[in-house]
C-alpha cells in the first residue's frame, strides 16, 4: 500500500477535493494508496511512510519522495494526467 500526501495552500475545501479525486482515480486503477492531506503551512518533515507528495503551492519543507504538482486541482483542468504522474512515480 501507497502512501502519498496531498500537502496544499489552498482552503480546506479544495485539499479535500485533491484527497478525494487522488484517491477514488488510484481506486479505479487498481492501486491501492491511502491519500491524506494536509495544510502546506503546517508540514514541517515528511512522514517516512510517505511514498510521494501532491503539492499545491510552495512547500516550506525538504521532499525526499517523487513530487507532483498539484496545481491542476486549482485549475480542474489537467487532474487525470497529474493523477498518472502521480502513479508513474510511486510504481
Amino acid at each position: 500500500m501507497k502512501n502519498i500526501l496531498v500537502a496544499a495552500g489552498t482552503s480546506d475545501n479544495k485539499r479535500n477535493f485533491a484527497v478525494n479525486f487522488i484517491q477514488d482515480y488510484l481506486t479505479q486503477k487498481g492501486i491501492e494508496a491511502t491519500v491524506t492531506g494536509k495544510s502546506i503551512y503546517e508540514v514541517e518533515a515528511l512522514d517516512p511512510s510517505t511514498d510521494a507528495v501532491v503539492v499545491i503551492g510552495q512547500p516550506k519543507f525538504a521532499i525526499d519522495v517523487p513530487k507532483v504538482d498539484g496545481t491542476p486541482f486549482i485549475t480542474k483542468f489537467g487532474m487525470e494526467t497529474c493523477c498518472d504522474q502521480l502513479i508513474a512515480a510511486i510504481q
